[in-house]
């Protein structure tokens, strides 16, 4: 049994905080600045208990209340109880009840969530003695489990999982000194959706999902969290990771969205495919060039969606060719990423994509053999080599991303059109669509001077003489000489 816990309440009451620590690393932003979550984000966790694991899934939603996307942001967290089988309810221990907080009750009274699982009142922010005092208010909520927690500083977290365990009739003991969970090895493949802001991202994944699960809006920057959603694409699961668009250093702002680009630049690093998204109705812009690097320079495997491309049915001499020859042009360096032409709202172009992904996931870590690669390197270092570079020895040393060291007489001497001509004959013969492909060039000696000194070694240690058999032989030979004198002196006598 894996219990699903929400986590709920208004906003900047420290949902976010108690997610983290429940989860045992820091996973969903934090910031002082109320209403940064806005989508559900659900994540497993490992707990431990009497010393075996217990897995549960903690689901962090956005603050209730009013504001900017309060409509959106409640329908979020109504769609998360629906599954959901304990209900924290967060309130903040510093400033007391709010007028909010009765609004979030009411809202769990209406729904009927009391009668049909347990919920659980976190009173947040208790950091010392004095904000107890606020506690005695919290009690005319109603709610019979009401528990006071520091999510910053790990205050009544164990009692706090101790209890959930407990309403979810599992053994309730867990011990203070077992420390989390390291976050477990998933072999899922984790698809990250990146690109500027407002090109239609999150309403990709929606129509990937078949459901409303991101906050989709016009408004530039409704994304502000990176939010990892489990998908079963053409019967293949996935991992799809939405991320805050990310625009121009000179354009954003500081605080939220400064740590928005940081958490996108993260999912990159911790995923197996970057999905490009790019605005088919606007055009490519310099923005989407240097994200496009940023995912180079992560290693990450690359597709180029073209997205809203519906919007150009009224443009017909724009084919397809033409749109992907002048992306191609503009964003040279990724040549080698395949282009998928979509409509995340009409839902159009998004077949297939479990095949594009795992094609491109088998290509990627294809494991070439040393003596293979060395004798094709030579082979084709024949055709074109200006500068008459020596190749030696050549080997693979990664495949995340396939990197290749190739050791030379002189790597200076390896022309531009030589690394280039060895790049497309490698993605000719052995593939890797989509990934990008690192080569490296070392100085290093020939396998024949290095065989022929070894030779001139042996022979000049030959005609020395192992000097431990030398002296053996001369030790024998004075042993032979007082053996003999020793006869010669019993035979006078």
């Amino acid at each position: 049994m894996n219990p699903r816990i929400l986590i709920m309440g208004r906003p900047n009451v420290g949902k976010s905080t108690l997610f983290n620590r429940l989860l045992g690393r820091r996973r969903a932003l934090v910031h002082d600045l109320p209403g940064v979550t806005r989508d559900r984000m659900e994540e497993k966790a490992t707990w431990y208990s009497q010393g075996r694991p217990i897995e549960v899934r903690l689901i962090d939603t956005g603050g209730l209340g009013e504001g900017r996307f309060s409509a959106e942001i409640a329908a979020q967290v109504e769609a998360g109880l629906q599954d959901t089988d304990i209900v924290l309810v967060v309130f903040d221990g510093q400033t007391g009840l709010m007028t909010e907080d009765r609004e979030v009750m009411k809202r769990i009274q209406k729904s009927g969530l009391r009668e049909s699982r347990p919920i659980i009142g976190v009173v947040n922010k208790i950091d010392a003695e004095l904000h107890e005092v606020n506690q005695a208010e919290f009690f005319e909520t109603g709610l019979d489990h009401l528990l006071t927690v520091s999510a910053e500083h790990g205050r009544g977290i164990d009692d706090l999982k101790a209890t959930i365990l407990e309403q979810a009739e599992l053994t309730p003991a867990i011990s203070p000194e077992t420390p989390d969970a390291p976050e477990p090895d998933d072999p899922t493949p984790r698809i990250a959706i990146v690109g500027r802001p407002n090109v239609g991202k999150s309403t990709l994944i929606n129509a990937l999902l078949g459901e409303s699960r991101m906050i989709t809006s016009p408004i530039a920057g409704t994304t502000v969290d990176s939010v990892d959603s489990r998908a079963i694409i053409s019967g293949r699961e996935m991992v799809l990771i939405d991320t805050a668009g990310i625009r121009r250093k000179a354009k954003t702002e500081e605080g939220v969205e400064v740590l928005s680009v940081i958490q996108s630049k993260k999912a990159l690093e911790r995923a197996n495919i970057a999905v490009l998204v790019l605005d088919g109705e606007t055009g490519i812009t310099d923005q989407d060039e240097k994200i496009g690097g940023l995912i180079e320079e992560a290693g990450t495997s690359v597709v180029i969606f073209i997205n809203k491309w519906d919007t150009q049915k009224k443009n017909p001499e724009f084919t397809r060719e033409h749109a992907a020859d002048w992306v191609r042009q503009e964003i040279g360096f990724l040549k080698y990423a395949p282009i998928v032409f979509t409509s995340g709202l009409k839902n159009q172009g998004l077949g297939d994509l479990a095949e594009l992904f795992e094609e491109i996931l088998s290509q990627r870590s294809v494991k070439i053999g040393t003596k293979e690669l060395t004798e094709w390197i030579r082979k084709e270092a024949g055709v074109h080599n200006p500068l008459n570079a020596k190749f030696y020895l050549s080997h693979q040393v990664s495949r995340h991303p396939p990197t290749f060291i190739c050791h030379v007489s002189d790597p200076d001497k390896v022309h531009f059109s030589l690394r280039r001509h060895l790049l497309n004959g490698i993605r000719d013969k052995w593939g890797f669509m989509g990934t990008p492909v690192r080569m490296l060039f070392q100085a290093g000696k020939s396998d024949r001077r290095a065989k022929s000194a070894s030779e001139l070694q042996r022979k000049e240690s030959k005609k020395r003489g192992d000097p431990k058999k030398k002296a053996a032989a001369r030790a024998a030979k004075r042993g032979q000489k007082k053996v003999a004198k020793l006869k010669s002196r019993a035979v006078t006598k």
